[in-house]
């Protein structure tokens, strides 16, 4: 028998993705990640969510205010099960130097219709490890910063892509003025 899935993939700017997924019978989940603030020099989206994703603190992803609805908020490392998605956050650095100055970032994947996302966040390693590699697990599409100086490039998210290896890559956090 053949499965029809509508899972939608919304692109908002920065990091900030919609994603709505079919849980069958009319019912459905609607996942936001990382909504940012106006201050980034783009509009802060107005969404609804169930759920609400943050990957760290910072104002060009954390504008909890600007999504609608009562969100299950999830801000860090862990596994969730919500509305029939499941969710795993793993830790990850946000600081290239590795003196801690920028704080930590969550990755998320997120699996819903027999498919398996992962948002890297803001992620700044130029590679991951073992450990993130095996809690990622196989993915079918995958979000990825691109921007450089406060996350990976577009050149070394290439190596991030090689590591995964995803059947679709989504770039994002291009460097805007």
């Amino acid at each position: 028998m053949l499965k029809f899935f509508i899972m939608q993939i919304f692109w908002k700017g920065q990091a900030c993705f919609q994603i709505i997924v079919n849980l069958g019978k009319g019912d459905q989940a609607k996942i936001v990640i990382d909504p940012f603030f106006d201050a980034i020099g783009l509009k802060s989206p107005r969404l609804e969510a169930d759920i609400l994703l943050i990957t760290h603190g910072h104002y060009n992803r954390n504008n909890k205010k600007s999504v609608l609805g009562n969100p299950f908020l999830i801000e860090g490392p862990g596994e969730y099960e919500v509305k029939g998605v499941y969710i795993e956050g793993i830790h990850s650095g946000h600081d290239l130097k590795k003196s801690g100055g920028r704080g930590e970032t969550t990755i998320y994947t997120i699996e819903a219709e027999e498919i398996k996302l992962c948002h890297l966040g803001d992620l700044s390693q130029r590679e991951l490890t073992e450990e993130q590699l095996d809690k990622i697990g196989d993915i079918d599409i995958l979000m990825i910063p691109i921007g450089g100086t406060f996350t990976i490039s577009a050149k070394e998210a290439i190596k991030i892509m090689s590591q995964i290896e995803p059947k679709i890559t989504i770039p994002m956090h291009y460097r805007i003025p």
